[in-house]
């Protein structure tokens, strides 16, 4: 009986355990996605910034755009294209893991 019980509770910790696990690998690989998505540094006026395929590799997540100094952009289709203008762009991704919500801040120089 007691050998049964401690078996059993022994089963459910490491199940328990492997969830966690695989939850928290899953997180880890959603945020390495968003840091290494490869996105310019430098864009001039006239280029373009595409996060479409970003759709590819994470589904359900938002992004919101700021700009810094006198740019002119336009987003269509998650494309944003750098009409006129210097300064910087600001892209925050926002997604939701298993355990916890994530934001991740990149940014763009913009120079002519």
């Amino acid at each position: 009986m007691n050998l049964t019980i401690e078996i059993l509770s022994s089963l459910i910790i490491v199940a328990f355990g492997i969830y966690v696990t695989q939850r928290v690998q899953h997180d880890y690989k959603l945020v390495n996605i968003f840091r290494q998505y490869t996105l310019p540094s430098v864009v001039r006026p006239g280029g373009i910034v595409d996060l479409s395929k970003l759709k590819i590799f994470v589904q359900n997540f938002n992004y919101k755009i700021e700009t810094n100094g006198n740019l002119v952009i336009e987003v269509k289709n998650d494309i944003i294209n750098v009409i006129s203008g210097t300064g910087s762009i600001t892209i925050v991704f926002e997604a939701w893991g298993f355990l916890d919500f994530y934001r991740i801040v990149r940014s763009i120089k913009v120079i002519t």
